[in-house]
């Protein structure tokens, strides 16, 4: 046997504790999987109510909870107006989220519900601006989502976003056009925070 080859203890040696290791690994990652699964059967629910033709679906969750229900019953939760003989899209959603940032407590409320008409845009648009007064500001362009949850408006575009802003919270109404009808999207954003 020369200096420079390990003898054979040393090579099993060091193939030991690398199966070790990788066997050690195995086992967080099992344990891991089960307590993942164990929190999700003490922790998530998910609610369904039926009654009449009505039917909620919820979610709830330590960090928040997700309610999904016909947008005719969204729409009232919004305190909007809907424009008159809007068809409801199938569903609305209510979002809830809390939890804790920087050692601060908050959390975030979405509700949102879409509508489709047959009337004409400028129709739609005249009645909304009526309807939701001097509190809502009108703007029109082509709408873009930002990722500072702001709504932008941008030059170019035929869309009408009608928004009433205060602190903490974002609600409106947004005008398109989809073809012969005029889609409406009402929403409502607030934050929730405790100090």
């Amino acid at each position: 046997m020369t200096r420079n080859q390990p003898n054979q203890g040393e090579r099993g040696g060091a193939l030991q504790v690398i199966l070790a290791v990788i066997g050690a690994l195995v086992v967080l990652v099992i344990v891991a999987v089960f307590v993942a699964v164990w929190a999700v059967r003490h922790y998530v629910r998910v609610e369904v109510e039926r009654s009449g033709d009505t039917k909620r679906v919820a979610v709830r969750t330590p960090i928040g909870d997700l309610e999904v229900r016909k947008a005719e019953d969204i729409a009232g939760q919004l305190k909007l107006p809907v424009y008159p003989g809007a068809e409801a899209d199938d569903e609305g959603a209510s979002v809830r989220l809390r939890g804790r940032l920087w050692q601060e407590e908050g959390g975030l409320d979405v509700v949102a519900a879409e509508f489709r008409t047959d009337a004409s845009f400028e129709d739609v648009d005249a009645w909304y601006e009526k309807e939701l007064g001097a509190n809502f500001t009108r703007r029109q362009g082509r709408i873009e989502g930002g990722d500072d949850w702001k709504i932008r408006v941008e030059p170019g575009g035929n869309d009408v976003v009608y928004s009433q802003e205060e602190e903490g919270r974002l609600r409106g109404a947004v005008l398109r056009r989809e073809d012969s009808r005029v889609k409406i999207a009402l929403f409502d954003v607030s934050e929730a925070r405790h100090q």
